[in-house]
């Protein structure tokens, strides 16, 4: 696992124009997202975060990396796009339960978070989830099967909810090829 200081220092490092376009995944089905308030899980410097403001909700980020928070919210204020942000260790912070009408999870890995990441939608809420699948090692990080999917672990964890889009394999993504099960749900 990265510590703090690593993701820090890389986001510390990146310029302020150089957020990086959000999942190809995450736009195609936007249409399908119902509107009012989102989460962005592990948000990183707020790529999602801001697709999803500039749309026209209200997005909650929570990361543990000050930096990319700041960033986050730098842009979010020049943009003046409603951006609450948090810093939180997911491991530890307990996620408000149904709050959210979207809730996105883009590239990060907590398996102790399934159950809070469902509970934390309203009911019609929709869970965007993309993140990679153990075929990843053939093309480099991740290698930790931590972070890692079995193929079909995805839908299987989310059984208990409509699939609205599922797909797994190797995709041309904004970032290069990935290995990646990505997954749009509704809770019923």
């Amino acid at each position: 696992m990265s510590s703090r200081g690593e993701w820090e220092t890389r986001y510390g490092a990146r310029t302020e124009d150089a957020i990086r376009a959000p999942s190809q995944f995450l736009v195609e089905h936007m249409r399908r997202l119902p509107p009012g308030r989102a989460l962005d899980v592990a948000c990183g410097d707020g790529r999602h975060a801001l697709h999803l403001a500039r749309h026209g909700w209200a997005v909650e980020a929570i990361d543990f990396a000050h930096a990319g928070l700041a960033r986050l919210l730098g842009i979010a204020g020049h943009e003046r796009v409603p951006i609450t942000a948090l810093q939180a260790d997911l491991e530890h912070y307990p996620l408000p339960r149904e709050r959210y009408d979207v809730v996105v999870n883009i590239r990060f890995l907590q398996r102790t978070l399934f159950n809070p990441l469902k509970t934390a939608l309203r009911r019609g809420g929709v869970l965007v989830f993309e993140t990679f699948i153990a075929d990843q090692r053939q093309l480099g990080h991740p290698r930790n099967p931590a972070f890692l999917l079995d193929r079909g672990e995805l839908r299987s964890r989310f059984d208990d909810f409509a699939i609205l889009s599922y797909d797994e394999g190797r995709r041309e993504t904004e970032s290069g090829p990935a290995f990646l099960a990505r997954m749009l749900a509704q809770r019923p």
